[in-house]
């Protein structure tokens, strides 16, 4: 009889975390290249709810990689690029923020917070929503990494002032973002839709935003794109899942027709990560209450893997 509890690794078996990998919820004691973060919340969509579940889901479908990526940590070979990608890079799940019904300004606090205690061990941090509007606490941990750039993956602007006062709600992480002085230069693809506003495009582009639309994408390829990015250095990302096209990512609260591929979104980060200093990311909107066999939370599952491999590759070979 083996002596290791799960020698097989089966992905049905065991406690679901990210990718089977081992649980560290005390960020005192985090000793780790990456840790994984859930941000269990929706309060800030409009319209469907259900992001909220959104990190459950992504954990239950990125267990399909645990042969790999478990105890061991092997990393994984690429077919596309026959290399292999994280090799050796230390990983665990931290578990969730606690989130806590309505109180906003108390969920934010607590998401900065942990943010933050992951930065100040050397982790990196990989962050699951939840709503958009989780990005710009996220951001706000950052401050000693600035000047910061920002590249976000969406089909919306995400630049909406207020709502009757409410300025925390997922069409606003991006303005707020922008209002900090630590941050800097922002790049915008995917954005398309007839709900977008001449007005909030234009107080983005004069904000500093370059903004990319999904045409641009589909008629100038990634590769010009990637080479009209602005400059770029110390670099958040923000993924929103609605970004993607819903026929192959159904489950968002704000699905917009006509969206990019998972090829164009891979090329994109892959290519960001040699141009910059990747120092964290996030997936929001991953809605699994809506979701098709559960397409969209393995789509991001794989992703995540995928990008999280290319930016410890450049980070091996010295892009900064």
């Amino acid at each position: 009889m083996s002596s290791e509890r799960y020698a097989a690794n089966m992905p049905s078996v065991g406690i679901t975390s990210f990718m089977k990998l081992p649980i560290h919820e005390e960020f005192e004691t985090l000793d780790a290249d990456a840790g994984f973060l859930g941000i269990p919340y929706d309060v800030g969509n409009s319209w469907r709810p259900g992001t909220r579940f959104g990190p459950r889901d992504i954990r239950t479908n990125s267990v399909r990689y645990s042969t790999w990526g478990g105890a061991n940590q092997s990393g994984y070979w690429d077919i596309n690029q026959q290399k292999g990608f994280l090799d050796g890079v230390r990983m665990v799940d931290c578990g969730d923020v606690d989130i806590a019904y309505y109180d906003i300004e108390r969920n934010m606090r607590k998401i900065t917070e942990s943010v933050a205690a992951m930065l100040d061990r050397n982790v990196f941090p990989v962050i699951v929503g939840g709503d958009h509007s989780i990005t710009y606490p996220c951001i706000r941990a950052f401050e000693s990494a600035g000047p910061l750039d920002i590249v976000q993956i969406d089909a919306h602007l995400d630049w909406v002032d207020t709502v009757e006062g409410i300025g925390h709600a997922n069409g606003s992480p991006m303005r707020r973002a922008m209002e900090h002085d630590f941050t800097r230069n922002m790049a915008q693809i995917g954005i398309r839709d007839v709900r977008s506003r001449e007005a909030e495009f234009r107080t983005a582009e004069a904000a500093g935003s370059k903004i990319f639309t999904r045409q641009q994408v589909r008629e100038s390829g990634t590769d010009m794109i990637l080479e009209e990015l602005p400059e770029l250095g110390n670099t958040y990302v923000t993924i929103d899942i609605d970004g993607f096209c819903p026929s192959i990512a159904p489950g968002t609260g704000s699905p917009t027709v006509d969206g990019l591929l998972y090829h164009e979104v891979r090329a994109i980060l892959q290519g960001v990560t040699k141009r910059a200093n990747v120092v964290g990311f996030d997936i929001v909107e991953v809605n699994p209450m809506v979701d098709v066999n559960s397409q969209t939370s393995l789509l991001a599952s794989t992703l995540i893997i995928e990008f999280l491999g290319a930016i410890f590759a450049s980070r091996r070979m010295g892009v900064s």
